[in-house]
This record gives structure tokens, C-alpha cells and sequence, in this order.
């Protein structure tokens, strides 16, 4: 049986380490392993072996206390096939239940197996897939081809519309492999990173997004979530969010969006495809 502790400080260069091995060295570990020590809504837990980290998670308590999101579990590529993995995730399991959350999410890519298998051995079940696309060579779309921009709303406003809306599922917002309930709280905290856009026909919403510049593989990213109602606001949102991407000279664009518009979004003359992966997200959710 390992042995689980909680994250230290003097931890970090085992952190970096792992981090240099995940996603071709462009993990965000490095970014939110000090954030993870001094947030008291967070629970770390690490495997040690011969004085090293060699396996962590993190449960981030949310959304006024009701869900455990569970991110950023990692195992040293010397160490995977050990079960490290599942021992981690039934700990953080037992963590959320015995802090007495109404729920515990995470988001995964639909093409990780191996992430999703483990998720069934923990009692989770998929809550709804959306797609997601990555375009890079940004500089070679020109601007005319990118339309206007749209002019960013304060999401507040419409709060009452956002939470009964049927074009956000289940009343949660994605951004950025996140999910978070909208409350009030939620989307004053989201409203620190990104800007939101909403277009509204016959005094109701038609389309909502958001987006935000972050750093990506290839240097500045944009990446963005939409909601719509409708073809034709799905791509008014998307020429949007590539006009944001440029104009804020970003290398990459980030898109999130319902699984139903990826043959509308391949149409389009700019996208890329990419042939050799499952372009979509799932989240993942269990009850206690």
C-alpha cells in the first residue's frame, strides 16, 4: 500500500519533473502548484517513493461548497502500470466524501480510455461531451476573413436568462477544461479572467461564449467556449473569437463548443482538421 501526504513546498522540483514528461513539457502543474499550497479549497495528495513525488492529485472544492473537482493527477512515466493512478483517485473519492460534497467532476478528453476506465472504477458517469478544436498558425488567417467583433457584455445582466437558458446544458459552464455551476459567484470569478459575448433575438439569448488569452504550447493561446442556439450564432461566435485571437496576436485558438456543430466548424475554410484525434471533452460526475 502507498503511502499518500499532502503537497509540500520543497515538493516543486519533484512537480517540475513530472510536468516535464506530460503534454510535451506545456503542463499547466507548474502554474498552479503554489496557488494548490496557499488555497484552503484545495486538498492535495502525493505518492513518495525513495524520498521523491512521483504521483499527485488535487481536490478543489467549488461552486459554494457543493463540488469536488478533481484535477491535475499526474504519475511519473517510471511509475505508470503501478496502479498509482486508481489508489490517487479513490483517495481523492474518499477525501470529497468524507468533506461531505454533493458531488465530485472532472473533465477528460473522449479519445483517454484509460482516463475514463478510471472513472468507472470510481462510480463516475459521463455528464455531457462537447467538441473542442485547437487551431496553431494563426498568422497565416487573415484578418478579413476573421469578421467583425462583437462588443463584450457584462454576463450579469442577463444572469437570470444565462441559468434558464436550454442552450447551456445542465446550467454549467466549461472554460478551459473547467466546469463550474452558474451562480453569481461563478460568474464574477470567471469574469476576472475572461470577457463574455451575448447575442439575443426576440428578448431571449441566442448564442453566449467567453474567452481569454492564456499561455498554449506555441506561446499566447485564445481559448474560448460557446453556446448557441443556432448555426448561424454559432458562427458569428467563432468569426468572433478568431478576431480576438488575432487582434490580441495570439499563435493559437481554443475552441469549445456543442458536439453538434464540428461538421460546421470543419466547413469552414481555415479550420484544420485533425484526422488523428477524438476532438472532444467529457465531463464526468458523480453523486454522493
Amino acid at each position: 500500500m502507498y503511502k499518500i501526504r499532502p503537497l509540500q513546498l520543497t515538493d516543486k522540483p519533484d512537480i517540475l519533473e513530472i510536468a516535464r514528461h506530460t503534454w510535451d513539457g506545456h503542463d499547466y502543474l507548474p502554474y498552479f502548484f503554489d496557488s494548490w499550497l496557499k488555497d484552503t479549497d484545495s486538498h492535495t495528495a502525493a505518492i513518495e517513493v525513495d524520498e521523491h513525488v512521483v504521483a499527485l492529485a488535487n481536490l478543489r472544492i467549488i461552486d459554494n461548497s457543493q463540488t469536488g473537482w478533481m484535477e491535475g493527477l499526474r504519475v511519473h512515466p517510471d511509475y505508470r502500470g503501478t496502479g498509482m493512478a486508481t489508489v490517487l483517485t479513490k483517495y481523492i473519492v474518499e477525501m470529497a466524501e468524507k468533506i461531505s460534497v454533493a458531488r465530485i467532476r472532472y473533465t477528460t478528453a473522449a479519445g483517454n480510455e484509460p482516463s475514463l476506465h478510471l472513472a468507472e472504477k470510481v462510480g463516475m458517469k459521463r455528464k455531457f461531451t462537447y467538441a473542442n478544436h485547437w487551431q496553431n498558425q494563426l498568422d497565416k488567417i487573415s484578418l478579413s476573413s476573421s469578421g467583425q467583433l462583437m462588443k463584450p457584455v457584462s454576463p450579469m445582466i442577463y444572469y437570470d436568462e444565462l441559468h434558464q437558458s436550454k442552450i447551456i446544458p445542465h446550467s454549467i459552464i466549461i472554460y478551459d477544461w473547467k466546469a463550474v455551476d452558474i451562480t453569481p459567484e461563478n460568474i464574477q470569478k470567471i469574469g476576472h479572467l475572461a470577457n463574455f459575448w451575448i447575442e439575443r433575438e426576440n428578448n431571449e439569448v441566442q448564442s453566449f461564449s467567453l474567452g481569454f488569452v492564456k499561455e498554449g504550447k506555441s506561446g499566447p493561446e485564445w481559448s474560448s467556449t460557446i453556446y448557441t442556439s443556432d448555426k448561424i450564432h454559432f458562427l458569428n461566435q467563432v468569426s468572433n473569437h478568431l478576431a480576438y485571437a488575432l487582434s490580441n496576436k495570439c499563435n493559437s485558438l481554443f475552441l469549445i463548443y456543442p458536439l453538434e456543430y464540428q461538421e460546421t466548424l470543419y466547413e469552414l475554410d481555415w479550420v484544420r482538421i485533425w484526422e488523428d484525434e477524438v476532438m472532444e471533452m467529457v465531463l464526468l460526475e458523480r453523486i454522493f
